[in-house]
């Protein structure tokens, strides 16, 4: 599968791949959340399109697929053309960071290939570049033949998660949920009460009952996790 698929060695770049390809992060058996045939995806945080690459395993028909950081990009792009020319499923690339208003933004580059953020959690200063963002709904109506979206954006999900969007066509939603940036609990069951409107979202039991350092109603975890959405 892996065969002239371009990623950087001994990075972060091979956590995504052991994420997405061998664990299945994106699939979800008992609730038959997968990737299928008739899928159009949005791919939001495509870093160097390794989803791409497990959508076009599986016979998806399109991702559209966005990424802002130029070094990632320029990866995602050759591995594009290379997923394009050897499967059906069709790859489109876009420079630009997702997030609720679009415009430019003050990007974090981390230490690492796949956490950088509009919505930095890290308590040291590192470099900043300005990014072009496009707003989550621009997207929607952009690409009307979407069905299902993947978001992994590092934070940015928080505020598109505040606001109503028009998920009509959406048949499946899958995104990583940033904890590290809020970890109120009250907060999340706000944003999943809003998606309920749409979708039967998948919330764990041991979710109600989360306590940080001592104090309920925090996420006690040390890392973010995935949240599965499935139309109603």
């Amino acid at each position: 599968m892996l065969d002239n698929f371009i990623y950087r060695k001994n990075t972060t770049d091979e956590n995504v791949i052991k994420e997405i390809i061998t664990k299945e992060a994106y699939r979800k058996k008992k609730l038959n959340f997968a990737v299928e045939s008739n899928d159009v995806w949005l791919d939001g945080g495509a870093h160097i399109g390794v989803f791409g690459l497990y959508a076009a395993t599986k016979g998806a028909k399109k991702v559209y697929c966005y990424e802002p950081e130029t070094e990632n990009y320029q990866i995602l792009q050759q591995n594009a053309t290379m997923i394009n020319s050897k499967y059906p499923t069709s790859l489109e690339c876009f420079q630009y960071a997702v997030n609720q208003t679009g415009g430019t933004g003050q990007f974090t580059i981390a230490p690492n290939t796949w956490r950088h953020s509009l919505v930095s959690h890290y308590k040291k200063k590192l470099p900043t570049v300005e990014i072009k963002c496009i707003k989550f709904d621009e997207i929607l109506t952009r690409h009307p033949d979407l069905n299902a979206i993947k978001l992994d954006i590092e934070g940015s999900e928080l505020e598109i998660f505040d606001n109503e969007h028009n998920f009509a066509n959406i048949n499946k939603l899958v995104f990583e949920y940033s904890f590290t940036k809020d970890r109120l609990m009250d907060n999340f069951f706000k944003r999943m009460d809003r998606l309920s409107k749409h979708f039967f979202v998948d919330i764990q039991p041991s979710f109600y009952n989360q306590k940080h350092q001592g104090k309920e109603g925090y996420w006690g975890g040390f890392i973010d996790t995935i949240i599965y959405c499935m139309r109603k």
